[in-house]
């Protein structure tokens, strides 16, 4: 569709006015050798971008991030990488959404039962895994992952052969740099019957300011599989941040989920959980810590299509200066979900006048026998705890480090892998610190 037409005056040049503003990405999106390409991009062309009327959409506007033309990623030239993790891990890197090989470990040297491919090579052989974008399409927020799956730039699978587990986790770090960059990574983790995973993503930047960064990840957790991703998204003077955890959790599997947000610009986290075999659990957890103007939202779904299953969701976030935090928590059961188990629970301080939060947790339940609870709160840091460590001596800015600190403990408590939750809550610790 146009927004404009083209004016034409005698002995003048032709110009044009404005056009439809998804053209600032169109133009990047043809030629994709991806299975179901074509399919995305015109599910795409159909699509609007999101405004504040869609309800899914009406706190988070990101109509401004198409005002200018994006430009192909570049992943070349030298780059200093962060320290390593303090504890084993398997690292590798994506520049702007593409891999570098030069700056990861040799993912063929892995062991022959976990198998690490790049996605879309992974695609082109296996048929299971080229069938799997067609399961996203019935997802919410249809633009962004269209968008992604016409034309990923890089990505990364991981399959773990049946009653596998890997010895250390896998850390992909994900760097952005340069404006106008546009970065659609798209990962795939496949866990055989039995198999056991642990996956830790982290996002950093670069003065990548004007960028949009919009991941696609899929998990499929099979029959009493084990998969725990801890995200971290650490984004000083980063891109606008979008991104799609899809997830199918079979029967007795367990899915756990932590995403911690210290910095952004505009970052939205969708998770979409199916639980679709008896007694599968999905555990999501989140930290936010916001100021500036930062903006994030979190997004989630569980679905309970199946008996016996269960859930849990805790999300806490501190919000300063003019940051604005967004939570929208869904649980849905199905009528044949009998015996569901499901809680979800949104807390958040506010500190100052100027700092907004937007907190929806909902349950749409169509089966009798369930125990489901949310719940939200929004407040101030505790004043009697403020003035009793105060009366002990304690400094103001100490003090309200302390309580935010204890504020955060108990999803903390939740992460079970004790070296990566030391690590977390110093990166915590000192963004409180700013705060």
């Amino acid at each position: 569709m146009m927004y404009g037409r083209e004016i034409s005056r005698p002995n003048e040049m032709t110009t044009t006015t404005a056009t439809d503003p998804k053209a600032s990405v169109q133009h990047l999106l043809d030629g994709s050798h991806w299975t179901h390409s074509d399919e995305a991009l015109e599910l795409f062309q159909g699509l609007p971008i999101p405004g504040t009327k869609t309800e899914a959409w009406k706190y988070t506007r990101v109509a401004r991030l198409f005002g200018e033309p994006f430009e192909v990623p570049r992943n070349d030239g030298l780059i200093a990488l962060p320290e390593r993790l303090p504890f084993s891990a398997l690292r590798i890197v994506f520049l702007n959404g593409r891999f570098r090989k030069d700056l990861s470990d040799d993912i063929l040297s892995a062991d022959n039962r976990l198998r690490l491919d790049l996605a879309a090579m992974a695609a082109a052989r296996n048929p299971k895994v080229a069938a799997l974008p067609r399961t996203i399409g019935d997802v919410q927020d249809h633009f962004f992952t269209a968008m992604n799956a016409a034309k990923p730039t890089d990505g990364l699978f991981i399959h773990v052969e049946a009653n596998y587990c890997p010895s250390i986790p896998i850390h992909i770090l994900h760097i952005a740099r340069d404006g106008h960059q546009l970065m659609q990574p798209r990962d795939i983790v496949w866990l055989d019957e039995g198999a056991s995973l642990e996956l830790i993503i982290e996002h950093i930047a670069i003065n990548g300011k004007t960028s949009l960064l919009n991941c696609v990840r899929e998990f499929v957790v099979g029959q009493d599989a084990r998969l725990t991703v801890h995200k971290v998204q650490h984004e000083v003077n980063g891109p606008a941040h979008i991104s799609q955890e899809s997830v199918i959790v079979h029967g007795r599997g367990t899915f756990s989920m932590d995403t911690t947000t210290i910095e952004g610009d505009l970052v939205r986290n969708n998770v979409h959980v199916q639980l679709v075999g008896p007694e599968a659990h999905a555990e999501l957890n989140g930290v936010y810590l916001l100021n500036g103007t930062t903006h994030c939202d979190n997004h989630t779904y569980i679905g309970h299509d199946v008996p016996d299953c269960t859930s849990d969701e805790l999300y806490k976030g501190i919000i300063a200066e003019k940051g604005t935090g967004v939570f929208n928590g869904k649980v849905y059961v199905k009528q044949d979900a009998q015996r569901t188990r499901a809680y979800q629970s949104n807390a958040n301080i506010l500190q100052g006048d100027d700092a907004k939060v937007y907190t929806k947790p909902e349950l749409e339940i169509y089966a009798d026998d369930v125990k489901c609870s949310h719940g939200c709160t929004i407040g101030r840091l505790d004043e009697k705890g403020l003035f009793y460590l105060r009366s002990r001596g304690v400094s103001e800015a100490e003090a309200r480090r302390m309580l935010s600190h204890a504020f955060m403990t108990d999803v903390l408590e939740r992460i079970t892998n004790e070296d990566w939750r030391k690590h977390l809550a110093g990166l915590i610790d000192a963004k409180l610190e700013a705060l």
